[in-house]
């Protein structure tokens, strides 16, 4: 068996960086030439930049700054913190596209926007997440929403990117029709799919099951870090013949990266497995992280 083994900083930021990178490339060479208005700051830029012709970069620069403002007031330190690195990140590496690199030479089909557009952003996401970071932008608003009015995660987050959507279907209907945000709509879809098989498998929820030595420090940490239920069961290894303990939780996608560091920090040598948690009954609470 393979120890466990925790994320230091340099290859996180290092991954955090490149997953903001690829979404730039699926938002710059995929999305951003057909006019797919999917959501998020980069969706609200595209917007500005066919109504006032500036740089998308600049837009979403403005407003990622803004964002960041309002999250501090409204979200406390701990929000800003995580979400100003994505929020500066992104429309760097957009500027440098929109400076540096032409747009590729592409046919006029919607079909290589969805597929490879979602599949970049998605993959690129998917990574962010898996690494502890975060994408800035409207993750601010929609925890914000999810805090002040108690709306459930995903009421907020179909409220505010199907609000962009949905102005961006208005504004460029003339060119691209109701087609356009039926597009834009399997664009997020896939990509959401993507970041999920990248950050856990298939489903964003996991039932995680922990046999370590140190079952009293694990739990104690996930409570302080996670604030989950933490279930022990007594067990007994097969081959060893000797009594251990089993931890029982169940984390969302968000929780990943803390969970895993936990682990390995605590008991390295610890057998962990996850099983898709496809339905979840009780008292499991679908917060976002570090809300």
């Amino acid at each position: 068996m393979t120890p466990l083994r925790t994320i230091n900083f340099q290859k996180r930021y290092t991954m955090i960086t490149l997953g903001i990178f690829l979404m730039v490339v699926g938002f710059y060479y995929f999305i951003a030439p057909y006019n797919l208005v999917i959501g998020g700051v980069s969706g609200v830029g595209l917007l500005f930049h066919e109504l006032l012709q500036v740089p998308i970069s600049l837009v979403v620069f403005i407003l990622n700054v803004v964002l960041l403002g309002l999250g501090w007031l409204m979200l406390g330190w701990k929000s800003f913190y995580r979400s100003i690195y994505g929020s500066i990140m992104f429309p760097f590496f957009l500027f440098l596209l929109e400076t540096f690199s032409p747009l590729l030479d592409l046919p006029d089909d919607f079909i290589i926007s969805i597929a490879f557009g979602g599949f970049f952003m998605g993959l690129g996401f998917g990574y962010v997440i898996k690494y502890g970071g975060t994408s800035g932008g409207t993750d601010i608003p929609i925890k914000i929403l999810n805090k002040m009015f108690k709306l459930p995660l995903s009421v907020s987050i179909y409220a505010v990117d199907g609000i962009i959507i949905l102005a961006g279907m208005i504004t460029f209907y003339s060119t691209n029709g109701i087609a356009g945000g039926l597009y834009a709509i399997l664009t997020v879809v896939l990509a959401g799919k993507v970041a999920d098989m990248v950050v856990i498998g298939a489903n964003s929820l996991r039932s995680v099951q922990i046999i370590t030595n140190q079952p009293e420090a694990i739990k104690d940490l996930i409570y302080k870090h996670l604030e989950r239920g933490v279930s022990l069961v007594p067990v007994k290894g097969g081959y060893s013949d000797t009594p251990k303990t089993m931890l029982v939780t169940v984390i969302t996608r968000n929780e990943y990266y803390i969970i895993r560091n936990i682990i390995a920090e605590t008991d390295p040598e610890a057998f962990v497995f996850a099983n898709p948690a496809s339905e979840i009954h009780g008292d499991f609470d679908s917060r976002m992280e570090d809300e």
